[in-house]
This record gives C-alpha cells, sequence and structure tokens, in this order.
C-alpha cells in the first residue's frame, strides 16, 4: 500500500463515490483494494470527510448518505445532486478565483481539464472575465513555494530563516515540511519544527530566506481530518471576546477554542494569544467593534490602553516633528 497525500486521497475518493453508488454498495475491503487505499484511512474518509459534504441548512436531503454496516459501505446522493446547477455571478467568480490559485501548485497534465473549466466559467461569466482575475497568493519569493513543495515530495529538511509576526523577529529554524495548503490568500507549510521540536504552521510569505539540507525525513502519514489546519495550542492564555457583526471576519481568521453567534449577529469568540503583541495589534485594529468579555489581567483593558496610548504617543511625536519642518 502506497502512501498517499491529501491529494492523492481527493482524487481517489472523487472516483470512489459515483463507482459505490454505480454498484449500489460495495465492500469495503474491495474498495481499499481496487482503488489502492488503506481501509482504516479510507473508513476515516468515508465518514469524516464524504459523510459532511452538503449545503445549507445541513438537513435531511441536503447531505450525502455513507452507511458502512459490517464492512458493506453504500453511498447515497443528496437531493441536490438532481437539481440543475445554477451559480450567480458571485458565485462564479468565486469559482474561477479559486481554480486559478489552485493552478499554481497544479501538475502540467492536471492543467488541461482545469484550464477548461475555468474557460467554460469565464465564458458564461462575460466577456473579459477570464482576464479580469488576477489570483496572487502569498506565497513570498516564487523559489520559497517551489523548494517547499520539493521538501514535501522529497522528506527533505530545510533549513529556513522565518519572521514571527507575534513577537516581530527572525529566526534561523530547521523544518520538515509535510503538506502546503491555501488558506484566505496565502500559502502555508505544516512542518516540523527541530526548534520547537512539535509541529508548526509557517507562512510562506515570512520565510525570508531557505536553504536544502542534507537531512531527510520519513514524511508523516497525513491522518488530520480535512478543515483541522490551525492546530491550537491548549497551554496558550486565552481572551473572550464579543465582536460586532462587522467583526465576524475574526471567527473565520484565526484559530479559536469557541465560536457562538448571537441573535443579533454579535460572536462571541474564544481565541488562544500567542504573544501579547498580537493581542495589541488585533485589538486596536478591531477598535470599538470588540468588547473584552474575559481576559488574564495583563491581556485585558491595560494592554488595549496602553497600546492606544503607544500609538497616539507615536502619532503626537509624528506631527511634531512635522511642525518643526515645516517651520
Amino acid at each position: 500500500m502506497i502512501r498517499l497525500s491529501a491529494q492523492d486521497r481527493l482524487r481517489r475518493i472523487l472516483a470512489i463515490i459515483p463507482w459505490v453508488v454505480d454498484k449500489g454498495g460495495a465492500d469495503l475491503s474491495e474498495i481499499a483494494e481496487r482503488f489502492d487505499y488503506a481501509e482504516n484511512m479510507l473508513l476515516l474518509d468515508l465518514e469524516n470527510v464524504v459523510g459532511l459534504v452538503g449545503v445549507a441548512p445541513f438537513g435531511p436531503g441536503d447531505m450525502i448518505e455513507v452507511t458502512v454496516d459490517d464492512g458493506f459501505v453504500e453511498i447515497g446522493y443528496a437531493d441536490w445532486f438532481s437539481r440543475p446547477l445554477r451559480l450567480t455571478p458571485a458565485e462564479l467568480l468565486e469559482l474561477i478565483a479559486a481554480g486559478k490559485s489552485v493552478a499554481v501548485l497544479a501538475d502540467q497534465e492536471q492543467l488541461g481539464s482545469l484550464e477548461r473549466g475555468l474557460t467554460k466559467m469565464a465564458v458564461a461569466l462575460g466577456e473579459g472575465a477570464q482576464e479580469a482575475i488576477d489570483v496572487r497568493l502569498g506565497s513570498g519569493d516564487g523559489d520559497v513555494l517551489g523548494a517547499f513543495r520539493q521538501a514535501v515530495e522529497k522528506g527533505q529538511v530545510l533549513a529556513i530563516d522565518y519572521y514571527t509576526f507575534g513577537r516581530n523577529e527572525s529566526q534561523s529554524r530547521q523544518v520538515e515540511p509535510h503538506r502546503l495548503f491555501a488558506d484566505k490568500g496565502h500559502w502555508y507549510a505544516e512542518a516540523f519544527c527541530q526548534l520547537r521540536t512539535e509541529v508548526r504552521l509557517f507562512r510562506l510569505d515570512r520565510v525570508r530566506d531557505f536553504s536544502e539540507t542534507d537531512q531527510t525525513f520519513t514524511p508523516v502519514l497525513d491522518t488530520a481530518p480535512i478543515g483541522e489546519v490551525f492546530p491550537i495550542d491548549e497551554k496558550m492564555p486565552e481572551v473572550v471576546l464579543r465582536l460586532a457583526p462587522a467583526a465576524q471576519w475574526v471567527v473565520g481568521e484565526y484559530p479559536h477554542h469557541e465560536a457562538t453567534e448571537e441573535e443579533n449577529g454579535h460572536w462571541t469568540v474564544r481565541l488562544p494569544v500567542a504573544s501579547p503583541a498580537w493581542l495589541a495589534r488585533l485589538l486596536l485594529r478591531l477598535g470599538p467593534q470588540a468588547e473584552i468579555l474575559k481576559a488574564p489581567k495583563d491581556l485585558g483593558q491595560a494592554l488595549r490602553a496602553k497600546a492606544a496610548g503607544r500609538v497616539l504617543a507615536r502619532m503626537n511625536q509624528e506631527r511634531h516633528l512635522s511642525g518643526s519642518s515645516g517651520g
């Protein structure tokens, strides 16, 4: 049984679903053998990935049904599979943008079908749509993305100079890249950091420099469910914020322990705090859109007031310097 990357697993799952549906069901062992898929991983993906695919409001008839009974697998399409697919211009635009971002990492042999699909959607959207969309993911130097991709494939350790935003410092590290993924306009690498002796996420546009090493590592089997891309360190202090509707982006942008939407559109979110500097910048950015409900003594209102004071002092200093130079 070969080791499957996340991309390999997705390809096989997309082939398995119609095959099982057409057969009216199949034994788990038969599917695993036919598609060269480890049974334990196949079962995990059927239940935790395929079984969670659906559309809002995610009720009966909205989800793909997966049943595994005594080793026999049955898959039923949701009702919406039989409905004509109608997309709004905004949805088409999102699909084209997503397709162009995926094309950055696609192999040449994969680009043909992807480009044909993108062209069809662009034609449906209207003349000039293909040229109007320019997707630029924050991968930093293009060579960085290529180096990480090669390191993942070869199991090669990279030496990097990495800028940590929360601490506002650069540090040399040696990392073992396990996988790459894109999220909200940036490329990330999930890699074992030899300095911290744990798996960390590295944003590729923050890699200042890199070099290959003679070290190799055994790639870790990718068994994490799709979507769990931001691991949370339970040892970090946390704050509880109440966010105005306009600040809902925080829920999707940052790892959190819990997020609850209120009837009036506000959100209550428990955020782990990587560093006080990171939290101070976030609070300044949010301004009156965030209310601190709960926080350790050094991470509450005093931190916000201190950060605001520093910004005000700098502004006053700049005004003074500007006035002096003008006189």
